[in-house]
């Protein structure tokens, strides 16, 4: 064999494993003389000796051949077959192949529950004010109507879950509620999942989520839909949409650009039909399934759609579906943001036959090939030490934006040391405060509260329906307190309280105050009643300033019902005839029997949330003031300042951790010039507490920029002086007299542990991250510094 042979092997091609054969053909070979390698040739034509053979046909054509080294060396030459590929995840989205280790971002199995750190519920449902009983009610196979987000302990599953009843409830009285008269068969129920996080985008990686799923199929109701995926809050989207139980699409949304909507039979890749395509396999969806998403660059290289199925005997692997090719098309990328979240949801319609639901098993997000990437530290320290001692007060707190810069924050942090000191002995707890409340993105805590008790009782009987009377003595005077709405903002109205007695309020006293008229008929047994007046207040201590013309109000919404305003010019003693701007407050509506649609309670409304609200406040001076709060205004002549928070409470009404908020663009808790109210003004039958709040020096939290850097996502406190439940806390540490130590906090939180989180939509905050300390014996002082990764 000749170097010239060895080295030309254009025309040489190695056959495929799983080429099949086409037949034989009969071709002239060129004669060799074995012994000596050299051509034969005719002696006196000097032409070369040919003969005929047969060989077999391999391939019809040479598209799926392969080159190959032939040599006859002693040393065997190694090919590398990088362009033979198993499966469609060998080579990544970017046609590099796969050589380094991922990243992960998120790896989690539900085998023990749902993990509230990393995943948010969220349901809807178009009536959601009918009684409960009524929407979650059997249907006639005895499987439950109404929307869950739950854990399905036998699957280790967290489970997205809708099936509205067939019509809404129909009410027997009308509430002025605008639920009446009910009886609706248009009634639309959702349900779903999302990650906490945004996983984070790394320019030239590709980003990859994995889902384990299964969900309900051949419903055949036209309205249902069931989501799996990823997308963020801006509208971007890749995800598999499954309609009517029955029409498999591959989605693409972003703002700006043409929403796609693959259907199964226009994927680019295998549909996974039975006897169809590379696998042959049949994808049934209500079986345990693996999906896979990966996109890079903003999408502008496209969308990788994947499942991993079946494929030959005994083998599996990872198919290609679908591929979105956007290379170079677009003006504008095909994400408006790179950072997602991984989402479940589920669509329903009245008249659905069936549950919809889909469930969640393993899922895993990461960066192919990535690394840390970019990560900012930050540092948060006290100024100097706080006292302590045994009520446990926090010393610092991070927050984390809502926004950086007017953008949407979706960074994650990490905090990755806490150095303490204490000049007595000390525990330190890290205390993480989540957040359940819209517009605020944490709980202060309990702070100090004002609450009024019970009022007196009357005895007497019903007449006609609608009139109590009294056997003997006289009501108080309230006539100039029967008329407004029973919303307590724009009047003030009297509530009677009684046995079997709801939302209901005196319309008219007689002359002689020994007769009420009300707006509801009256139990006909009632022999007692009690008043409910909104003529006891409390005006607090923490006044807004003169010249400060913007801030917030916060409050928390405890029990009862109650009304908060703004009070101009406060000086002197208040009255009810102030003139007040009245911002919030709570009163009752109708909880309704499911079965005989007749009112049997109230509840109160808006539905108390339990934890801190927030009302923004203005103020415009001329010749005129006006100080506006919560939609409502009120104009007083001549300067406005002092204002006071003013409360005024009917029976069993609490409000509580009243806090100012002082300055412009007011959007996190505790920023600007913060104040809490800590003591009330109070007149007969308010009482004040400060215990939970630690005393009367309580201060509340004052949030602002970190020193760090200027785009971190962290905002810190060091003010803030609460005494803190420890029930929320994620980590303890001990700390001698005198001692300074420092703590590594990585086996708490990381990429793939704990975070810190926070984003407008509170569903996604995770809530505020606290140092407390706590004295061990009598008391001191205390420091501490946190250290911190942000992505």
């Amino acid at each position: 064999m000749t170097s010239s042979y060895r080295d030309n092997i254009e025309d040489y091609y190695q056959i495929a494993e799983d080429a099949e054969p086409a037949g034989t053909i009969t071709v002239d070979n060129e004669l060799i003389d074995f012994l000596t390698g050299q051509e034969l040739v005719d002696p006196d034509t000097q032409e070369q000796l040919t003969g005929e053979t047969q060989e077999t046909v391999a391939l019809a054509s040479n598209n799926n051949c392969k080159p190959v080294v032939v040599t006859n060396d002693e040393t065997p030459v190694t090919v590398d077959q990088v362009n033979r590929s198993f499966s469609e995840v060998e080579v990544s989205l970017l046609g590099v192949p796969r050589s380094e280790t991922a990243l992960n971002l998120l790896d989690t199995v539900n085998i023990y529950g749902v993990n509230s750190k990393e995943w948010a519920a969220s349901s809807f449902y178009t009536y959601f004010s009918d009684p409960t009983d009524w929407t979650n009610q059997p249907d006639s196979s005895g499987i439950n109507h109404g929307r869950y987000t739950r854990h399905v302990s036998t699957e280790s599953a967290i489970q997205a879950y809708s099936y509205p009843p067939p019509k809404s409830f129909t009410y027997l009285f009308d509430d002025n509620s605008g639920r009446f008269p009910g009886g609706y068969t248009n009634g639309v129920m959702t349900a779903g999942w999302t990650s906490k996080r945004a996983f984070r985008y790394q320019p030239g990686r590709v980003t990859g989520f994995t889902m384990g799923v299964r969900m309900s199929t051949l419903t055949d109701t036209e309205g249902e839909v069931i989501q799996w995926g990823c997308k963020n809050d801006y509208g971007d989207g890749y995800y598999f949409q499954l309609e009517r139980g029955v029409d498999l699409y591959i989605v693409r949304t972003s703002p700006g650009l043409p929403t796609l909507k693959i259907p199964r039979d226009e994927w680019s890749g295998d549909g996974i039909f039975a006897n169809e395509g590379l696998t042959g396999w049949n994808l049934d969806l209500s079986r345990v399934t693996m999906f896979k998403i990966e996109f890079s660059w903003y999408g502008a290289v496209g969308a990788k759609f994947m499942v991993y199925v079946p494929d030959g005997n005994g083998e599996a692997r990872w198919v290609e579906l679908h591929y979105i090719v956007v290379e170079n098309q677009n003006t504008k990328p095909s994400l408006r943001s790179a950072y997602m979240r991984m989402f479940t949801s589920t669509r329903s319609v009245a008249g659905a036959e069936a549950p919809t639901f889909i469930n969640l098993y393993g899922s895993s997000v990461y960066i192919d090939g990535g690394d840390k990437g970019t990560v900012i530290l930050g540092a948060a320290n006290l100024e100097s030490p706080k006292n302590i001692d045994t009520n446990s007060r926090s010393l610092l707190g991070l927050n984390i934006k809502g926004q950086i810069n007017g953008v949407d924050n979706q960074r994650a942090v990490y905090p990755i040391s806490l150095s303490a000191y204490a000049s007595v002995d000390a525990r330190f707890d890290l205390i993480l405060r989540s957040n359940s409340c819209g517009g605020v993105q944490y709980g202060y805590g309990t702070g100090s509260s004002i609450s009024r008790g019970s009022s007196a009782t009357y005895s007497g009987s019903v007449n006609q329906g609608t009139k109590f009377v009294l056997a003997s003595g006289q009501f108080p005077d309230i006539s100039a307190e029967v008329s407004g709405t029973t919303n307590y903002l724009t009047g003030r109205r009297v509530k009677v309280n009684g046995n079997g007695v709801y939302m209901t309020h005196v319309t008219a006293i007689n002359s002689g105050l020994t007769e009420i008229t009300v707006d509801r008929v009256l139990p006909s047994s009632l022999a007692e009643v009690s008043l409910s007046r909104l003529n006891e207040y409390a005006v607090g201590d923490a006044v807004i300033p003169s010249g400060i013309e913007q801030g917030t109000i916060y409050r928390k919404d405890s029990a009862g019902y109650w009304r908060l305003g703004l009070w101009p010019q406060a000086s002197g003693t208040y009255d009810d005839t102030k003139d007040v701007a009245w911002f919030a407050s709570s009163y009752p509506r109708l909880a309704f029997n499911s079965t005989t649609g007749q009112p049997n309670g109230e509840v109160r409304y808006p539905i108390a949330l339990g934890c801190n609200e927030a009302t923004n406040f203005t103020v415009t001076t001329g010749t005129t003031s006006t100080v506006t709060a919560g939609g409502n205004s009120v104009t007083v002549s001549g300067s406005p300042w002092p204002i006071a928070v003013v409360a005024e409470l009917m029976d069993n009404g609490q409000i509580s951790n009243g806090v100012i908020s002082q300055g412009e663009n007011i959007t996190t808790v505790g920023s600007g010039a913060t104040t809490a109210i800590t003591t009330w003004t109070t007149s007969t039958g308010i009482t004040l507490s400060t215990t939970a709040a630690g005393g009367s020096g309580y201060i509340a939290h004052k949030f602002e920029d970190a020193i760090s850097d200027p785009l971190s996502a962290v905002l810190v406190d060091r003010q803030g002086t609460y005494v803190m439940p420890i029930d929320d806390r994620v980590a303890t540490v001990f700390i001698g007299s005198g001692e300074t130590k420092t703590y590594d906090l990585s086996h708490v939180f990381g990429p793939d542990k704990m975070f810190i989180t926070g984003r407008p939509e509170p569903v996604f905050n995770t809530g505020a991250l606290f140092v407390m300390a706590t004295s061990r014996a009598g008391s001191g002082i205390a420091s501490a510094m946190l250290n911190w990764e942000e992505q």
